[in-house]
């Protein structure tokens, strides 16, 4: 089995999860005029108090989820970086073998 590591590719797909996350995060908050409004215009309604408990919740699996993304872009450069080094060594090692 081959493993390649592609360190190029790798960072272009970190930029587009990191992009994809920006992209989520803008969305923040979820339905915030209704979070804000839903207490306020159905005084003590329930539902109204579910409705925005609800939605500061998923506002907060939100919030997480994006900051596991980026948490994966930076690991993810940070293992081409890694790559990278483990290249440039590999290849220097090679070039100071004398030929037979």
């Amino acid at each position: 089995m081959s493993f390649e590591i592609d360190p190029v590719r790798m960072r272009e797909m970190a930029n587009d999860v990191r992009r994809n996350a920006d992209a989520i995060d803008v969305v923040k908050p979820i339905a915030g005029e209704q979070q804000t409004n839903a207490r306020k215009l159905m005084k003590e309604s329930n539902l109204a108090t579910k409705l925005q408990e609800s939605l500061q919740a998923l506002d907060t699996v939100v919030g997480y989820h994006t900051t596991i993304l980026r948490n994966f872009c930076t690991d993810t450069d940070y293992v081409a970086a890694i790559q990278e080094e483990l290249d440039r060594a590999n290849g220097a090692q090679l070039n100071q073998l004398e030929p037979r």
